[in-house]
């Protein structure tokens, strides 16, 4: 039994203008013989003694691609002795050609880029439009770097060239229009990395439909944790919630009316900033994403329990909310004449709702300064250096956040008891949604306190500032009622 090399000289060929013989490794057993093909040619003078010489061009990957041939021979017969046969000659090649054939499967199908990506995005339509959008989005970022940086996008680009430096250059150097004037503001780096984070998703995808073989690790960029998040307390939820002047029939300025229909078919009228601000209420007393608010049906309201229940667009998961004055209040109004498979709110534009939220904000002056700093390569953009009044900041998902952070503000639920109502699955994602404002640090002030010394009466009064004046009125009332 050996293995070694050979060449065969009545098989020669001309590669350009120089004959060439193929190099085969020759396998024997007990007198019989097979020879398999290594894909390689040779000059006659660079082959010495049945071995390639170093002087050979290509020397390295002609020898690689031998060396690999010897290899998978020698894994083959070990193979067939631990198995206790005999490796003879057609054993040996038979496997050898089961072996190949796998190897065959596992290469890559060669597709370009962008065919990958529109067959990606084409078995991702089925998913919920909040994440089909992401996928769009991301599409017609990279189409915009092409043609920006005049770039020719290419999975080798992307894995084994300069893609990740130029990519994040390119996002750093965007410029926007803003009151007329050009100017480069530079995309975040948290928008970068989530951006190359939904690009992996797509390469994880062209690896396991067998495109690609490998994926680039890219280095995360640095970013800054806000402590304090964008969300309203719960006296502000309330302050939006009682604020009317808004409300249909009432007009005010650059007021426009929305149509929504009862189960006969007449139409309802609703104020713009109305529903708006209903909506925005409602998401911060059941903690909805915005993708879930035009989903919901006039049925999600369980009258005998008194919950809220629904399917998480985003997560497909199930989440029961109890009702509160504010959510039954807005179910109240907005399902009035509809049947149950209708929808609870009529459509209305994410971008339209942002910005009029802000307005709504503004209007009830909600002007608590909050600091959301941004960083912007290695620097802070220096339009987030400075604190800005929370109205400025509010878009749909503070709802949500909210929701959050008015459950932990009671200081009645654990963590994990919010997470189920709140729809999270880990710690990690949820604590994306607490905020620490210095209210919250400055409870630690108190640590201890019980034990040594009595409240005084700033300490009751502070305490009493938080709590709503009608309340304090009705538990006096009782009070001397009970004692009369």
């Amino acid at each position: 039994m050996g293995i070694s090399l050979m060449i065969v000289k009545k098989d020669k060929k001309k590669q350009q203008n120089k004959v060439v013989y193929p190099i085969y490794v020759k396998y024997s057993y007990k007198g019989l013989s097979k020879r398999f093909s290594t894909n390689s040619f040779v000059e006659l003078q660079f082959w010495k003694n049945g071995s390639l010489s170093n002087r050979c061009p290509n020397y390295i990957d002609i020898q690689k691609r031998i060396t690999n041939k010897i290899d998978l021979l020698n894994e083959i017969v070990n193979q067939i002795e631990e198995n206790k046969q005999l490796p003879t000659t057609t054993l040996v090649s038979d496997l050898l050609k089961q072996s190949l054939n796998i190897q065959l499967k596992k290469q890559p199908i060669k597709q370009s880029f962008w065919k990958c990506y529109d067959l990606f995005l084409k078995e991702k339509s089925m998913y919920h439009k909040g994440y089909t959008k992401t996928l769009d989005t991301l599409k017609n970022k990279l189409e915009l770097f092409e043609s920006e940086t005049k770039q020719i996008l290419s999975f080798d680009y992307i894995n084994d060239g300069g893609f990740e430096i130029d990519f994040k250059k390119f996002c750093w150097d965007t410029e926007i229009k803003r009151k007329g004037k050009v100017v480069t503001v530079g995309l975040s780096n948290n928008y970068i990395n989530k951006t190359i984070s939904n690009l992996k998703i797509f390469l994880w995808w062209c690896k396991e439909n067998r495109y690609i073989t490998d994926i680039r690790k890219f280095k995360s960029l640095k970013t800054i944790r806000n402590d304090e998040l964008v969300f309203l307390n719960s006296m502000e939820v309330k302050k939006m919630f009682d604020y009317d002047k808004f409300n249909y029939p009432k007009t005010y300025e650059n007021c426009s009316l929305i149509e929504d229909r009862n189960k006969s078919g007449d139409i309802i009228y609703w104020n713009n900033l109305e529903l708006v601000k209903d909506i925005f209420t409602f998401q911060c007393s059941i903690g909805c994403r915005w993708g879930d608010i035009h989903k919901m049906k006039v049925g999600m309201f369980k009258y005998k329990d008194d919950y809220f229940s629904w399917t998480m667009e985003k997560t497909k998961s199930s989440v029961l909310v109890p009702q509160n004055p504010i959510s039954k209040g807005i179910f109240m109004k907005y399902s009035k004449g509809k049947s149950l498979g209708q929808n609870l709110f009529p459509p209305y534009t994410q971008q339209r709702f942002n910005q009029h939220i802000k307005e709504i904000g503004k209007i009830l002056k909600f002007n608590r300064l909050v600091k959301r700093e941004i960083m912007v390569g290695v620097d802070i953009r220096d339009t987030t250096k400075k604190e800005k009044q929370i109205w400025e900041l509010l878009s749909s998902h503070s709802g949500r956040r909210s929701f959050i952070k008015n459950l932990i503000d009671l200081n009645t639920m654990d963590n994990w008891s919010i997470m189920k109502l709140s729809g999270h699955k880990t710690i990690n994602s949820f604590q994306k949604y607490v905020s620490v404002v210095d209210k919250d640090i400055d409870k630690g002030k108190k640590l201890y306190t019980k034990e040594f010394v009595k409240k005084d009466k700033d300490e009751y009064f502070e305490q009493l500032s938080e709590i709503p004046i009608d309340l304090i009125i009705d538990y006096i009332k009782n009070v001397l009622h009970s004692d009369n």
